[in-house]
């Protein structure tokens, strides 16, 4: 610890200038414009990691607010891609993280390598291993007979069958061979009986596909059934001891978020059991070989191709409909179909990108940045105001558990494990862990220091995304008690989506899909800090609503109207306005009183959804396409209608109750003559999409909750007498009714007294 305190002292002191009031000329904006930069990048995939922003996002803002040679700070660096921007851009970087493996990631990511070494001391240790591999993964080719190589196996799940006790695997009961896609229900071939996974005991996982190449044949690789020399070797393997150091730390309920029952259905009881055997033994090999390298860069590099592909040669790799996939990110979930992947030929195609991408990266410079393994609540090594410019990614409350994502990485690395204790994530299961309170107090004294070591009139930019409004309160509050100003808002899109975006955009889970960053300005001295201000939750709905109503107003693209889509437009007003008080949730439950929805996406209510195939009525749009095939000619009453649509949805089983009318009293209008449903015009579309409809509606709404005893604050007399009139003029008599007792008359002059007591009046009578 004191050594890379030393350290860090010792870079400071060389790049970091102290602030000088008297000589300083900076002055930049804020940095408005959003930003898109994808994933699928040969830097960028060098390494996974469980949340990244890509550097060329960074970049951008980098070159904005800095200028060559200055000084950026990121204290929850995870992979290091902050000090990736900064350095091709010929600035310094300081690096820090809680978790020893981002650590180890971050600093191969930034450090040079003699690519030419490199490359020989992999081959020599293939060659080294080559005879001892060569009977791990060695098989036979079906065609010619020869010696092949296994490059993947996949394994299933085989459960015991609930009424006979029979064997079920899930790879034969399950799986269509043709669209690899997995069943939800399946038979057991013993007895018929039908049964879904969560209803029968696990009993093993065993092979039952093996993936080779043979260098004899075209084409090289094929794929067959696991034969039964193939199991006989795998037994053989189980059966030996591994002569090789592997790690054994604990996986235990008590001790990480992430475990789950069917961890302790399936024997993993420590890190050594997210492999298979074969695997194990192959890796803990190459393990031992590469921490024998003489030349530390080298051994760096080989020890960063391996933790690359430690969890991609473990259990966590899934078996997908269209082949082998990935594990889920963020996760430690292991599927009921496994890829066991050969680790030396994943390792080997590892080196070669490091090699490829290395040897071009002369921006690389190990006297150009410091990393270290540190809370970002302390960096005490940093004097006040030495830092030109701060990027960086913080734990976004519950999304991600690093600790635990990282323990298969730090379990191999012997370097010691992230500190849970000081971890800024807010614990779901384990509750005597990080509560939000702490979460927030960790957030707030990292912030503290973030103001601190910046230099005054300079920049920090936080990416955050979350869907609950109390956790990006934190995030405000953290930063205003730290004594930073809000000053511009922007979004940032990674273009390809984590699983949990994914879910979110398909409407199955709440979660976000866009991080946000927001650009924070440390005041000068004797300037005045602007102030956050907050308003009251009932004004927030009507901020919120009429932020929706304006993006909708654009004619967005389908896939953006989704909850998800538009919590991110709400969330920016939000931002834009100082507080974030209500969560995804909420505006979720909001979205059905003031807007339509049309096959999972929100539309204003007078906004015409047409396109569907009128064919299919399954579908509202095609729904709606048909009504409007219908009324074209004239309006129908729904008593014509109804003969009509019940002939033409008969085949769709079961009747949507309601559906007919709900589609017609959101998508068409009432013919005063006649009673029928007709097309609306241009003007009526605008009446039913109105903004002062939206507002009267919100206003109703914060009229109800206050009447029920929810409302947040009590609004003053004054107040509550307009709400009267409103509550009137709208023809919400019953609610003015209730209201008038709420107020105290004595508080108003006599004339408003008066006209309150016969509107209250007329309201009786019409209530009545």
């Amino acid at each position: 610890m004191e050594d890379t305190q030393a350290r860090l002292a010792d870079f400071i002191a060389r790049y970091g200038h102290p602030y000088d009031a008297a000589t300083d000329t900076y002055r930049r904006p804020p940095f408005a414009q959003p930003v898109k930069a994808g994933r699928c990048d040969g830097i960028f995939a060098m390494h996974y990691y469980h949340t990244k922003v890509p550097y060329r996002g960074i970049v951008p803002y980098v070159e904005h607010y800095t200028d060559p040679g200055d000084l950026v700070l990121d204290p929850f660096c995870g992979s290091g891609m902050t000090g990736v921007a900064a350095l091709m851009t010929g600035r310094r970087a300081i690096l820090s993280d809680l978790s020893p493996a981002a650590v180890h990631i971050a600093r191969n990511y930034c450090t040079p390598v003699d690519v030419d070494a490199l490359r020989r001391e992999f081959e020599r240790i293939k060659a080294a291993v080559k005879d001892e591999f060569d009977w791990l993964y060695g098989t036979t080719c079906d065609r010619c007979s020869g010696p092949a190589t296994i490059q993947y196996t996949i394994w299933s799940d085989v459960f015991e069958c609930g009424r006979c006790g029979g064997e079920i695997v899930l790879w034969d009961a399950a799986v269509d061979k043709d669209s690899g896609q997995v069943k939800e229900s399946f038979v057991c071939p013993t007895c018929g009986a039908t049964w879904k996974k969560r209803q029968v005991k696990w009993l093993r996982s065993q092979p039952v596909m093996t993936n080779y190449e043979c260098s004899n044949c075209r084409p090289h690789r094929m794929e067959r059934p696991t034969t039964a020399a193939e199991e006989r070797r795998i037994a053989e393997i189980e059966a030996r001891e591994i002569p090789y150091w592997y790690p054994t730390t604990p996986f235990r309920e008590v001790d990480w978020e992430m475990w789950r029952a069917s961890h302790g259905a399936q024997s993993i009881d420590n890190v050594s059991r997210f492999y298979t055997k074969r695997n194990l033994r192959c890796l803990s090999y190459l393990w031992q070989l590469m921490n024998e390298v003489g030349d530390r860069a080298v051994a760096d590099k080989l020890r960063f191709a391996f933790t690359s592909q430690a969890i991609r040669t473990s259990k966590l790799r899934r078996m997908r409909p269209l082949g082998p996939g990935e594990q889920l990110s963020g996760t430690l979930y292991v599927s009921s179909l496994t890829v066991e992947t050969n680790p030396l030929h994943c390792i080997a195609d590892k080196v070669d990108a490091i090699t490829e991408v290395w040897r071009e990266a002369d921006w690389r410079r190990e006297d150009k940045f410091n990393v270290r393994v540190a809370s970002a609540t302390d960096l005490a090594a940093v004097p006040d105001g030495r830092v030109d410019y701060v990027f960086t990614d913080p734990p976004f409350g519950s999304n991600i558990f690093y600790a635990d994502c990282s323990l298969i990485w730090e379990a191999w690395l012997r370097a010691g494990f992230t500190d849970q204790r000081q971890e800024a994530v807010v614990h779901v299961k384990h509750r005597n862990k990080n509560t939000l309170n702490d979460y927030a107090r960790l957030m707030t004294e990292s912030f503290k220091e973030l103001h601190r070591v910046l230099k005054p009139g300079r920049w920090a930019s936080v990416v955050f995304h979350n869907s609950d409004d109390k956790v990006w309160q934190v995030i405000l509050d953290a930063a205003e008690a730290a004594g930073f100003e809000l000053a511009q808002i922007n979004a940032f899109d990674k273009e390809q989506l984590t699983f949990k975006g994914l879910r979110g955009a398909k409407g199955l889970e709440r979660v976000t899909n866009k991080d946000i960053v927001l650009n924070l300005r440390k005041p000068k001295p004797g300037e005045t800090k602007t102030t956050n201000g907050k308003v009251y939750a009932d004004k927030v709905e009507q901020l919120v609503v009429e932020a929706i109503a304006d993006f909708l107003a654009g004619a967005p693209a389908a896939q953006e109207r989704t909850l998800q889509g538009l919590w991110n437009h709400a969330l920016y007003k939000m931002l834009h306005d100082g507080s974030v008080q209500v969560s995804m949730a909420e505006v979720g439950e909001m979205l059905p009183h003031y807007f339509k929805q049309v096959d999972g996406a929100w539309y204003l209510r007078g906004e015409s959804v047409m396109g569907g195939n009128v064919f299919d009525l399954k579908s509202d749009a095609g729904a709606i396409t048909w009504l409007a095939a219908l009324l074209a000619n004239g309006p129908k009453t729904t008593g014509e209608i109804i003969p009509l649509w019940q002939a033409e949805t008969a085949h769709l089983g079961g009747a949507d109750t309601g559906r007919l009318d709900r589609l017609l009293q959101e998508n068409f209008w009432t013919d005063k003559r006649t009673g029928g449903w007709r097309l609306p015009t241009s003007e009526e579309r605008d009446k039913m999409s109105a903004r002062q409809t939206l507002a009267d509606e919100v206003h109703l709404r914060v009229v109800q909750r206050f009447l029920d005893g929810k409302l947040e604050r009590r609004p003053h007399d004054v107040e509550l007498a307009e709400w009267v009139r409103f509550c009137y003029f709208r023809g919400a008599y019953a609610e003015a009714v209730k209201l008038f007792p709420q107020i105290a008359l004595d508080r108003l002059d006599g004339k408003l007294q008066s006209e309150l007591r016969k509107i209250v009046a007329v309201c009786r009578m019409r209530a009545s």
